[in-house]
């Protein structure tokens, strides 16, 4: 006879992938095993076995559901009917603000994705290309004049992305500087320069 999936299936999942990403973002993967992740979240390591096959398993769910999340949350913004300078900012802070609710998955996706099997890398840079396809739309929409060449705005919203990626190793949510004021003056850089 077949095993009944559990009623809480979902999120002893959920909580296994976010105590690997713990451990992942502080171990790095290769230094990570089963039983570091088993100790981080409590269940046994059948139990685990049971939702993953393998850290390497647990990795590519993990990582394939961060950027497709931000890929879902992009997508909201740029089809909006908002102004394009509203859009920029409410990207942006969108942005920051999932980094930061998602700072293990996003240092280990950072650090750790080449660690991924080839297929499933493959998918998730192709997510990583539509965000910045998603960003350069709306550049597109800030300047058309500036960002009709494909390179242009891509290299422009790499650029971006380059800023924004990177600022979890730097940036303090408890500090003095709130993350909307982080997302507004990161945002007014991009509109205005240094100058």
């Amino acid at each position: 006879m077949a095993r009944t999936r559990a009623d809480n299936f979902d999120d002893v999942k959920a909580a296994i992938l976010a105590a690997a990403a713990r451990v992942f973002a502080e171990k790095g993967f290769r230094n990570a095993n089963i039983i570091d992740i088993g100790a981080a979240s409590g269940a046994s390591k059948s139990r685990m076995y049971h939702y993953f096959p393998s850290k390497e398993a647990m990795l590519s769910e993990m990582l394939l559901e961060h950027v497709n999340g931000l890929l879902t949350i992009a997508r909201d913004i740029t089809g909006s009917k908002l102004p394009p300078e509203e859009k920029l900012r409410k990207y942006v802070l969108a942005h920051l603000n999932y980094y930061f609710g998602m700072r293990d998955r996003h240092k280990v996706l950072l650090t750790d994705a080449e660690y991924l099997p080839e297929a499933v890398l493959a998918d998730v840079r192709g997510s990583e290309h539509q965000l910045v396809q998603q960003l350069g739309a709306v550049l597109k929409e800030l300047n058309p004049e500036r960002f009709k060449a494909r390179l242009n705005t891509s290299a422009h919203a790499m650029l971006i992305y380059g800023m924004l990626n990177w600022t979890h190793t730097w940036y303090e949510p408890e500090g003095a500087l709130s993350l909307s004021s982080l997302a507004s003056k990161a945002v007014d850089l991009c509109l205005h320069g240094v100058l």
